[in-house]
């Protein structure tokens, strides 16, 4: 059926400019239930690229069920997301996108209006913050670390967040670098509650990005014109003894124990490595400008598969 009441939600979204929106996204795994909630939304175009196959393991976090199985991921969304509501238009692609032609990716990316990087793959993760650069578009990436006690967001939105995803993450495109195999992170302890705890975050900040230049809703104009706190850590363990619980222990004060901080969430302030910022260099992707315009001219594709 095709959602026509959003009577509920108006107040807070922009339902005319929500309906003209374009949302691409890379993974039909956890991020399952965002695509379902912005079908509920009314955002009237998805398009999901994920090549990958539904398995009996992906049942218990991913929101699919057992007539899925052995199905593309993309084909199975479809199917789900026609019955939530059949005035979204989505296009699945089943293509491994680190594999498609300049022309191919321009035919998915330049009619986005917004993109979003939600795989455990950091060859997938690393060309996303490309093609971002290259179709100036916004974009979110999100993922858990090991074990699942910490998760990470990072969002850019051309002309407002100074700094490309590479520069916030620069750190792990070097460890990448060194490792033999690549670094992967598994999905171990990730739970439905964890990828829906994910998702609605993804959701609200997607809302925001495409709210940004709007007035008079309750996602409108969050970031205004310049926001360099966009890399956001969020814990979901009261515990953990992860790096990344460190760092909320050292930001927050808090005792080694940890205890009390969980689902805080801290925005960190991400500058573009540049010369100028004392980095010696400047980022590979953007030049230190968020702009890949003034850097590269064109995309350089991993060898890896995603």
């Amino acid at each position: 059926m095709e959602l026509t009441d959003f009577s509920r939600i108006q107040d807070a979204v922009d339902l005319r400019m929500v309906k003209n929106s374009h949302v691409v996204g890379v993974g039909a795994g956890g991020a399952f239930c965002l695509y379902d909630a912005l079908a509920r939304s009314g955002i009237s175009n998805l398009t999901v690229l994920d090549f990958d196959h539904v398995e009996a393991t992906n049942l218990v976090r991913q929101g699919y069920d057992g007539t899925a199985i052995g199905r593309k991921k993309a084909d199975a969304l479809a199917d789900h997301l026609a019955n939530v509501n059949s005035g979204t238009t989505f296009t699945g692609i089943t293509d491994n996108f680190l594999h498609m032609s300049d022309q191919e990716l321009d035919v998915v990316f330049a009619p986005a209006d917004i993109l979003l990087f939600m795989t455990d793959s950091f060859e997938a993760q690393a060309f996303g913050n490309k093609l971002a650069l290259r179709y100036q578009k916004p974009a979110i990436w999100a993922g858990y670390y090991e074990r699942s006690q910490c998760a990470e967001i990072m969002f850019t939105i051309p002309g407002v967040t100074p700094a490309c995803f590479r520069c916030a993450v620069s750190d792990r495109y070097v460890k990448q670098a060194a490792s033999s195999g690549g670094i992967s992170i598994s999905s171990s302890c990730n739970t439905m509650f964890h990828s829906m705890l994910v998702d609605s975050f993804v959701g609200m900040l997607t809302m925001a990005i495409l709210h940004n230049d709007t007035v008079g809703f309750e996602f409108s104009n969050w970031f205004g014109t310049r926001w360099d706190r966009n890399l956001i850590l969020f814990n979901v363990h009261p515990t953990t003894d992860t790096i990344q619980g460190a760092y909320f222990r050292e930001r927050m004060s808090l005792p080694t124990e940890g205890r009390g901080f969980n689902f805080n969430a801290i925005w960190q302030q991400i500058k573009e490595e540049t010369h100028a910022n004392g980095y010696g260099y400047n980022c590979p992707d953007c030049g230190g400008t968020g702009d890949l315009r003034n850097a590269l001219l064109s995309i350089n594709k991993p060898t890896a598969h995603a």
